[in-house]
Formats: structure tokens, sequence, C-alpha cells
């Protein structure tokens, strides 16, 4: 069977986990991994490719994958049911996942990103299972191609870690010329320097908080007339600023440049000041609000959701993530609308695409931006003596991040669920008010129930773990989101 084609990139690593007495007799699925084909086709889509490689043995796993899927993989992986793990560089990302043997070729970090030495050594000392070998076996395929290893395979020696902030600090120049050019860049040459942008929004942050970078961790190790050099750019930069300095500090991640030409922007609105709050999912032009917004977010604070002609997809999947959407529903609302206008439909792409669209656009992009847009729309909201115009509902970036704006699947979440499980609940439930006690409560009166109404066996264990407080089979669930 051909592997899928790749979702991030190029699929880089195989991990064979080698149990060697562990297999499947022909015409015979493991239940664990028929139960794992049986999640994937009914929280993902039916025409989804991990269905039937794990019923095979053989898996693949990548970042974007639902939290819930991604940890039974390696739950399975570590037990040696699946025997063969097709996987990207989030491998060395903080999952704790080892192998016999690890097979690479030209790996990289990212899409078109060749990984640097120690991440490759990292990912490389997967291979060896910790109180079970004395060692693992690393095969690294076409080690002479140039195009795959362009530095060639790298040598076994320590390799100095840099934190993101001091290898843009290490070009002095670079980050002083961004700085002094920064109030008059456009959006898309700020989107083209992103590290810049996300280093100088750090410096920008506390410079405005202690008013001095020379106090900060990272002046000891850079030439004191450097940071100097820097204190006196900021403070350029900074002189225009009318942001208060906790705004700032609750957003570290957004430029304080640009969330002052954010508040401006509001400033200059000639409308009603309710046109600039975000909609509630509920209404009717919750899509159209989002779009606004996020058109917003684009010209002042990031160009987080270009192109702008791309605005309707993400202002889409946020307000379906928002209003508690599965992802096997999402996929198939996408290949309806692509069946309806006549378009080829290639099924895995499109799972693929959504889930990336979800995990890049609703759990990060739209959280931080959101969020920031919202505390800058307060303070304009305060100065013009209508802050009564934004209540402080719920927390938008929360919301965001976990797809959730009803107090059902508040309290789910809250629960220790994973999304999926509490979104296949939550259909179920069909009632937006329950806390958790009357959550558990109906999961004692309907548990029975669940797996005859088509609710995959995976997500059933889960949701007697979390609110039955029953232990499953094997121990006890990843308790990842």
């Amino acid at each position: 069977m051909p592997l899928p084609s790749l979702p991030e990139g190029d699929w880089r690593s195989i991990l064979c986990a080698d149990h060697g007495a562990v297999g499947q007799c022909k015409g015979a699925i493991d239940p664990e991994l028929a139960a794992l084909a049986d999640l994937s086709r009914k929280g993902v889509h039916p025409g989804y490719l991990l269905a039937p490689l794990v019923e095979r043995g053989v898996a693949f796993h990548y970042g974007n994958m639902p939290s819930l899927l991604r940890s039974e993989i390696e739950r399975l992986f570590k037990s040696g049911k699946i025997r063969f793990l097709v996987c990207t560089s989030t491998l060395i990302e903080g999952v704790n996942l080892s192998c016999r043997m690890i097979v690479l070729r030209g790996p990289r970090k990212g899409s078109g990103k060749h990984m640097l030495a120690h991440d490759f050594w990292n990912l490389a000392g997967r291979a060896g299972r910790w109180g079970d070998e004395f060692q693992g076996k690393i095969v690294c395929i076409d080690p002479h191609d140039e195009d795959a290893w362009p530095q060639g395979v790298p040598k076994r020696q320590r390799y100095e870690i840099k934190r993101e902030t001091d290898a843009v600090l290490e070009a002095p120049a670079q980050i002083l010329s961004f700085l002094k050019a920064r109030s008059g860049m456009s959006m898309d040459e700020i989107g083209r320097d992103s590290k810049l942008e996300q280093v100088s929004s750090y410096l920008i942050s506390t410079f405005l908080r202690e008013g001095s970078v020379s106090g900060a961790a990272f002046a000891k190790r850079h030439d004191p007339q450097f940071v100097a050099n820097l204190d006196a750019a900021l403070a350029k930069l900074c002189d225009a600023n009318r942001l208060p300095a906790t705004l700032v500090a609750r957003h570290p991640g957004v430029s304080a440049i640009a969330m002052q030409s954010l508040l401006e922007f509001f400033g200059q609105h000639v409308g009603e000041p309710e046109e600039l709050i975000l909609a509630a999912t509920e209404d009717d032009e919750a899509v159209v609000s989002t779009m606004f917004v996020m058109k917003a977010i684009n010209d002042h604070l990031y160009p987080a959701f270009k192109p702008d002609d791309l605005l309707y997809g993400h202002a889409v999947t946020v307000q379906r993530w928002l209003r508690g959407w599965s992802l096997a529903r999402m996929i198939k609302k996408r290949i309806e609308n692509l069946q309806r206008s006549g378009k080829e439909v290639n099924i895995p792409l499109v799972c693929r695409q959504t889930m990336e669209m979800v995990e890049q656009t609703a759990r990060f992009a739209a959280p931080k931006y959101i969020a920031a847009y919202r505390d800058v729309l307060k303070l304009h909201l305060q100065q013009i003596g209508r802050d009564e115009l934004l209540q402080e509902t719920f927390d938008i970036g929360l919301a965001l991040e976990f797809g959730i704006s009803t107090p059902t699947l508040l309290s789910l979440m809250e629960l220790g669920l994973s999304r999926m499980s509490a979104v296949a609940l939550y259909e179920v439930i069909a009632r937006d008010d329950l806390d958790q006690d009357a959550c558990r409560d109906w999961m004692r009166a309907n548990a029975e129930a669940l797996e005859g109404a088509g609710v995959p066996t995976i997500i059933v264990r889960e949701l007697r773990e979390k609110l039955l407080n029953e232990t499953p089979p094997g121990g006890t669930m990843n308790q990842e989101v």
C-alpha cells in the first residue's frame, strides 16, 4: 500500500517498533487497531488514509492531527501493535516516543527547511528503548545525495542550542535597522521578516515595562554598546506609544507599535463603534464580522490571515470551530462545497488542509491576534466613554484555542476531555446549558447507550475515564487536549 501524500513538507522519518512477535494474522485485525481505524473514519473522514494503514500495523503521525488520534497512535506504537510509524519532525517537539530503529532521508523541520544538526540528533536519539535495549539503529538513506543532505549527515558532537532572541541579536546591524525602519514598514515587509518582528515585539514590551532592555537576561550575553544602541532605537520607536504597559505585557508576541496603529484605526473609524465589535457566534453576521476583524488585523497587527481573498475561508473556519463543529463535520462540509462547485475532490488533501486551517488559524493565529484586537478595542471604547458595549462574556482566546462557545462544551473540556470527545458527546447531549455536575449525571444515565449510538470505542473509553472515573484496560489515557 503506498504511503499517503505528505502534510508538512515531506515525510522524512520512519520509526520501527520491531517487536518481533507482534503481528497480525491474515484476515484478523487486532481489536485496538480496529478501534483506532474506526476513530479515524468517524472522527476525520471515511476516506482518511490512516484507517487502512493502522489495520495493518502501520501509521503516520504529524502535528496537525487531532490530539486524541495522535495520542492513541503513540500509545499503540509504544505497545508494539503499531510496528511502523512514518512521521514528520513533530516528534522532536516534546513527544516522548522511542523506537528500536529510525530511518531518515534528508530530514526537515517545517516546510522546506533542512533540519539543523542538534534537531537531527534529538530525533535520532529516539532510537533505543530505555529499559529494553542498550542501543538502537539509525539508518540514513542516500547520505551522499546533496539534495537530501546539503550539509551532509551531521557528525556526532556537541551543538550549542541558541534562543531565537540570541540568534537574531547576533546580527546587530539587521535588528537595529529593522527597529529604525519599523514605524514606516508595510505589513507585507513585516510579514517577510517574521523573526525580526517577533524579537522586536519582545524588545519593545521589555522596554515599555522596564524603561530599558539593559537589565534583561539576554543583555548580559551581548556587547554593552549594542545594548545601548538598542535602547536608543527603542526609545525613538516607542515615543508615540499611548498603550498602557499592562496591555502590552498581556500580548508579548504582538508588537506594541502594531497595537498603537490599530488604536489609531479605531479612532479614525467614521461609523458606529458597534461595528468594530466581533459579533457573537450565534449572530447571522458572525462570518462577515470576523472577516472585518481579520482584515483590520492584517492591516495593523500582523498579516496573519493573508491573502485577503482567503479571509472568508479563515472566518468560516473560525466560526465553525467556535460553534463546536467536529473536525469530521468541517471536512464533510468542505467536500460538499467542492463538489457543488464542480471541483475535483482529493479527500486526503482536504483532510490535511482542514486540520492545518484548524491548527494554524483557529487555534493559533485567531486566539493570539483577536485577543489583542479585543483588548485594544476595549481601550478605545473606554477612551470614548462607550466601554459598556464590550461585555466580558468569555475569554475569546480560550474559546478559540479549545473551540468552545457554550457552557456545556466548556464544562466537558474542563473535565479533561479532548475536544474530539467533548464534541462527540455534546452532539449527543444536544444541550448548551450543562455544568460539570450535570454532564457527569448525563453520562451516568446514558453511558451504556453511547456505543450503540455510533460513538467510537476510544471516545467512549475516554468519556468513561474522565466523567465516571473508570480506569480503562491498560492504564490511564493521555491527558492532552
